[in-house]
């Protein structure tokens, strides 16, 4: 099943079925190869958690700008953006997170690091909750995607999920609102995502573009389904096989946006390259190796440009 623009609609209801899960490897495979991007639906994350979620989010951007400035970004970049918080200068220091005029929260909400609960204990009161049950059911099914992406590869399932070692998930909710005199709708420029894999979860207002074969293509919401994107490391891993995809968002002149993003990231101690099992003399190794954590390091010291920062990690032919 494909929506009106081509993306695929893969439902995820079988997955623990043989059969099932067989039809979803073969589904998984073609859109990660065609696509880098896909819905999925019957994804097992309880809806009411969803709306719950979003409410929760929204009622904290509804805030007065002097309360969530209470929450603004920190040097580890977590916590409230907004555009109007930074001169132009001092927005470059907060590279992933250029816009016009659009908001976000972000907050790294599961990982295996000792000094996350500090970190933890900074997320708003009345998000953590909602915000941790959220993330330890999307985080499942971004694993669930996971086992079928490596199987999809020709991979034992839990090889993917090896490769990142413990792992990170971070939670951003994007929020777009109404145009306003003078302003132009928010944005986030063209780039492709660093973490493995990327879940989305948007209301009804379109706003998500990718770009296929030189061309912009609008993302149309599909009801209660998750988008999900391959990113710059798994790309990497699988040595080009499955591509990560450039894409853009940006809000609406009538009705405003929000968006929920879950990174699946590889440990910032793991390394990143093409997995042995995949190359061969006809399929010689594409990129070079880097640990996570020095990509990331990196990237954040730069803005968003499509997919210039992948690419240079490309071999030189």
């Amino acid at each position: 099943m494909s929506s009106d623009n081509g993306i695929a609609v893969i439902d995820l209801a079988d997955i623990d079925s043989g059969p099932g899960f067989k039809r979803i490897c073969e589904e998984v495979a073609k859109a990660c190869e065609e696509w880098g991007f896909f819905h999925i639906i019957n994804h097992g994350v309880d809806m009411s958690l969803i709306r719950r979620t979003q409410k929760a989010y929204k009622d904290f951007f509804h805030l007065p700008k002097e309360e969530k400035k209470k929450y603004a970004m920190t040097k580890v970049y977590q916590g409230w953006y907004s555009p109007e918080l930074y001169d132009d200068s001092d927005v470059k220091k907060f590279p992933l997170n250029i816009g016009n005029t659009s908001e976000c929260l972000y907050y790294i909400v599961l990982s295996d690091n000792p000094n996350h609960e500090t970190v933890f204990s900074l997320i708003p009161p009345d998000l953590r909750p909602t915000l941790l049950e959220f993330t330890k059911e999307v985080a499942a099914a971004q694993e669930r995607v996971l086992a079928a992406m490596s199987v999809a590869l020709g991979l034992d399932a839990a090889a993917l999920q090896k490769r990142c070692e413990s792992i990170d998930v971070g939670i951003r909710a994007n929020y777009y609102p109404l145009q306003t005199e003078g302003k132009a709708v928010g944005e986030i420029l063209p780039h492709s995502d660093l973490p493995a894999i990327v879940f989305l979860f948007s209301d009804t207002v379109p706003g998500l573009e990718i770009r296929k074969d030189g061309r912009w293509v609008p993302v149309k919401p599909v009801p209660d389904a998750f988008v999900v994107n391959v990113g710059d490391s798994l790309e990497m891993m699988s040595n080009g096989r499955f591509r990560s995809v450039e894409h853009r968002a940006t809000g609406n002149e009538t009705e405003e946006r929000m968006s929920l993003v879950s990174f699946y990231m590889p440990a910032k101690a793991a390394t990143i390259d093409p997995i042995q099992e995949l190359l061969d003399e006809s399929h010689p190794p594409q990129y070079g190796s880097a640990k996570y954590g020095d990509m990331l390091s990196a990237l954040i010291s730069q803005r968003l440009n499509g997919k210039a920062f992948v690419n240079s990690l490309k071999i030189k032919s």
